[in-house]
């Protein structure tokens, strides 16, 4: 699992653009902000192959082809 950390004035989707583009399997990923929110402990949060962090909240962007 890779962790991104947003820089405080970026979004949720330039974030997802950044893992996107440092992705070395070249996976898509997308996310919406209310149905991908997780938490610590969740099952998804440590099976999610990139969580992004932004403002200590958690997101965990899906693998889309």
């Amino acid at each position: 699992m890779k962790i991104y950390l947003c820089s405080p004035e970026e979004t949720i989707e330039q974030a997802v653009e950044e893992v996107i583009k440092g992705d070395p399997d070249g996976r898509k990923f997308e996310c919406d902000e209310e149905k991908d929110r997780c938490y610590i402990g969740d099952e998804v949060f440590s099976t999610a192959p990139v969580i992004i962090n932004k403002n200590n909240k958690y997101y965990a962007p899906r693998v889309v082809q």
